[in-house]
């Protein structure tokens, strides 16, 4: 069966849910975009009520799901499909069961995986992880000094922010977007790219090794009410071959170090470290605010909790890098994120209980 099937496969699946009429070949439907930031200075610069004002409105969304970017977040995963291949047959895992990566609205920061009997496997990427993962990247960027420049965004300002992508994410279902932060450049938006994209492979990467591991031939059907589209199946396979998907999947990545100089390999090797870690600290962060929330999570049970796989990670990664500095530097990361949370949860009570005039 060739992936052609396979896209056919999703494209009927996202028929079913109701979450689009058609995805012609080649067609990317038009994206509304919600006015955007233009300059760094006037990233949460707004007055208080007008920040409110935009996170609750995302909150009182009528609809599961209204259709979003589809088009322009599957383009993503079409161009990164090819290295992804390549990088675990480097690694030592050819993929030979047909595989195709979709986006798809599942409400959990995990892809899931979708046996097509006589096709392959379809993983169903979530759509708001692809606005999730840039987004929180760029804002830690800016917030920080790096190559010699000085932070664009002062903490206060990161914080609210952070406080808008989070919101998006947890009260969007996939569908609504963060106010559009401003463009990068340089150094900056190199660095975004790097960490943009070895995240979303890595999420990829870890149902991939479901698949190359066999983990599906002994899995059993999950299903769970709580998504966009509500009622939605995946395959479980319990905490110890998730584990070893996320080492395999770690594995992929690093197979990206192979080739580097020295020089290059040391440069990149901290970021390559530091996007696989976000995704799984980016996991724990939103499941404490959408506790503090009161939102209920998909498919929560089906991993292990964040912080054990962070660091069962760690002690994984630590055996195969090339220098102990590329863990600091991803640490250093994941303390940045974690200092910030306290105030992005400030804001989330401040949306609930506004403040007095």
């Amino acid at each position: 069966m060739t992936v052609g099937v396979l896209r056919h496969r999703h494209v009927e699946l996202l028929r079913q849910h109701r979450v689009t009429d058609g995805l012609p070949p080649g067609h990317v439907r038009p994206l509304h975009v919600p006015d955007r930031y233009y300059t760094w200075s006037q990233v949460a610069a707004e007055s208080v009520p007008t920040r409110l004002d935009r996170l609750s409105s995302v909150r009182l969304r009528p609809d599961p799901y209204t259709g979003a970017d589809l088009g322009a977040s599957q383009s993503v995963l079409d161009a990164q499909a090819p290295e992804l291949f390549d990088l675990a047959e480097v690694a030592g895992w050819a993929v030979r069961t047909p595989f195709y990566a979709g986006v798809f609205p599942t409400g959990s920061m995990n892809a899931l995986c979708r046996p097509m009997p006589g096709s392959g496997v379809l993983v169903l990427v979530d759509s708001g992880v692809l606005h999730l993962v840039p987004d929180v990247l760029k804002i830690m960027i800016v917030s920080r000094s790096v190559f010699g420049d000085s932070p664009l965004l002062d903490p206060d300002h990161a914080a609210s922010a952070l406080a808008e992508v989070f919101n998006a994410h947890l009260f969007g279902n996939g569908a609504a977007v963060a106010r559009p932060l401003p463009e990068l450049a340089g150094q900056r938006l190199d660095l975004l790219r790097l960490m943009t994209r070895r995240a979303t492979q890595f999420v990829v990467a870890h149902e991939m090794a479901h698949v190359l591991a066999g983990h599906l031939i002994v899995s059993w059907r999950q299903t769970d009410p709580n998504t966009p589209v509500g009622a939605l199946d995946m395959q479980a396979v319990g905490w110890p071959r998730e584990y070893e998907a996320d080492r395999m999947a770690a594995r992929i990545m690093l197979a990206s170090l192979d080739g580097l100089s020295p020089w290059e390999r040391d440069t990149v090797e901290p970021y390559l470290v530091g996007a696989v870690l976000l995704v799984l600290a980016l996991h724990e962060v939103v499941a404490v605010l959408a506790d503090a929330a009161g939102r209920v999570l998909p498919f929560i049970g089906s991993h292990p909790p964040p912080l054990l796989r962070i660091q069962a990670m760690v002690d994984h990664l630590a055996e195969h890098l090339r220098t102990p500095e590329s863990i600091a530097v991803a640490a250093d990361l994941a303390t940045w994120l974690d200092e910030r949370i306290p105030a992005v949860l400030e804001w989330f009570t401040l949306v609930d209980v506004p403040p007095q005039p």
